[in-house]
């Protein structure tokens, strides 16, 4: 019982160095471009989406498995397939509809580059975060599960295949490989380091004290999800600090849907089927 009380009050681990990675892997992705290689259109897109499975698919893992003993409350396991589902289609109805607004602000001769429609984006997105709590209230909670389950991270295998399919593909069929790097690298990828490994290492400092309705939280969502936002504002450069406001909004959904399926699937699903658009509309 000490030890593992010992392992929850970990500064360095459970905050402090999940932080340091986090700095870490936006050095990494604003550098992967620089790597001095004459590489193709298509080998560069390879080599991008294989650093990002690298950093946030398999570190992740790899610290979750070689630094704690006990890894049921990382979410990293398959629960029971329905009520995920369930969970992920009903946040989905506002979530989804949400995502209409930047076509919104572009009709207002806005972007999500710039601060107008930063606002009212993030608006957007803290409206559907008031929302999800109520549409979900009624669907079960997997708060504090106990049930460790390794089959989640065959979803690291599929990282891995969207990066040879991407390659076999980009040239004549782009959009499976797009379908593919949105649901199993950016989804599975950005869900695991931030919902998976990040905040339920800082949970494990902070503690949940809080609620909304039968769903308990802490700190630990809230800092993730600006970490969350900051990342994507510092992956470019120079900074785009609009971009920041309405992913962290976005990032509290994740976070707070993650609390409520107690694994990381059904926000890793969520993610997946909210960049599905950018299959078809992104370059």
């Amino acid at each position: 019982m000490t030890d593992t009380l010992n392992e929850q009050k970990s500064i360095g681990k459970n905050l402090l160095l999940p932080i340091l990675i986090w700095a870490g892997i936006i050095v990494v992705f604003l550098n992967v471009k620089h790597i001095p290689y004459d590489f193709s259109e298509k080998e560069a897109l390879v080599v991008r989406y294989l650093v990002k499975v690298i950093f946030t698919v398999t570190l992740p893992l790899l610290f979750i498995h070689l630094l704690y003993k006990e890894k049921s409350d990382f979410g990293i396991y398959l629960p029971k397939l329905t009520d995920s589902l369930k969970l992920t289609f009903r946040s989905f109805g506002v979530v989804g509809p949400a995502g209409m607004t930047f076509l919104l602000i572009g009709t207002l001769g806005l972007t999500f580059a710039d601060w107008g429609g930063s606002f009212i984006l993030t608006a957007v997105y803290l409206l559907v975060l008031y929302f999800i709590p109520k549409i979900t209230k009624s669907l079960p909670t997997r708060d504090h599960l106990k049930t460790h389950n390794n089959k989640m991270s065959t979803f690291a295998v599929l990282g891995m295949l969207t990066v040879i399919v991407t390659y076999a593909t980009v040239d004549w069929v782009p959009q499976i490989s797009k379908a593919m790097y949105y649901l199993f690298i950016v989804g599975l990828g950005e869900e695991l380091l931030f919902r998976g490994y990040m905040q339920s290492a800082f949970n494990r400092y902070f503690g949940k004290p809080f609620r909304i309705g039968n769903v308990s939280f802490g700190w630990g969502l809230i800092l993730a999800a600006i970490l969350f936002g900051l990342m994507h504002a510092l992956v470019v450069s120079p900074p785009l600090w609009p971009w920041a406001l309405f992913t962290f909004a976005l990032g509290l959904t994740f976070g707070f849907i993650r609390e409520k399926d107690g694994s990381i699937l059904a926000p890793v699903l969520l993610h997946g089927l909210s960049d599905m658009p950018l299959v078809f509309f992104s370059v």
